[in-house]
């Protein structure tokens, strides 16, 4: 029996991808890493420590940056999307998505956000549009001490909860927070946009493209 609905944050509950995508290119090209739209996309979902140790074992840093360590470009790559987000006109909640918030509340389910992004990002989106009316906080990126696809952070969001991870739902964007999901014996939802992210939700228990009232009535929760 489900009793608690995790969310992923970016790209479920807000639509901070194409934001995080413009800036995410500008801070690589800064040093010096020219990644393929391929490259780019394996990285969707995976947090920030797990992308900065990839690239420090790949990349050599030189001139200013090379006394650099994982946790200095970690720290820039925060407060660049921070400060793009905070900034930004186009950043807003997911369509129907507050719907899906209202309809879970009213039947009493709990609710959390379970996201790679850094503590003071999600901050900033949970404040914004008012999530502590649905959520009962948040498990970010830096809590756990392995990122998606291991399944710590979706764990750790049913600890919090105190519900049993077979009584939780996942509703996920990205092929590593399914596979989160799938590895802590959770439900899942893949919410598979018409995007060029090229995610692969197919071990999804359900798919849907839209969060509207024709999906909600699919889960028979």
């Amino acid at each position: 029996m489900i009793k608690a609905v995790i969310f992923d944050m970016d790209g479920v509950i807000v639509d901070s991808e194409p934001i995080y995508e413009k800036a995410d290119k500008e801070i690589f090209q800064r040093y010096g890493i020219n990644l393929s739209d391929k490259e780019l996309q394996n990285y969707i979902g995976v947090n920030l420590l797990d992308i900065w140790t990839d690239l420090f074992n790949k990349y050599h840093f030189k001139g200013e940056y090379k006394d650099y360590e994982v946790e200095d470009f970690i720290e820039e790559h925060v407060h660049g999307h921070y400060k793009v987000l905070s900034e930004s006109d186009e950043l807003a909640l997911m369509p129907g998505i507050k719907e899906w918030f209202e309809y879970f509340k009213a039947k009493s389910y709990k609710m959390i956000i379970a996201s790679s992004s850094y503590e003071p990002i999600i901050e900033l989106i949970y404040q914004k549009f008012g999530l502590a009316k649905y959520m009962e906080g948040y498990v970010d990126g830096n809590s756990v001490e392995k990122g998606k696809p291991e399944p710590d952070i979706f764990l750790q969001a049913a600890e919090n909860l105190g519900v049993k991870a077979e009584e939780c739902l996942v509703i996920e964007d990205s092929e590593h927070g399914i596979s989160a999901a799938n590895q802590a014996g959770m439900k899942s939802i893949g919410f598979d946009r018409d995007t060029d992210y090229n995610q692969d939700l197919s071990s999804a228990d359900i798919l849907i493209k839209e969060f509207n009232q024709q999906n909600l009535e699919k889960l028979s929760l």
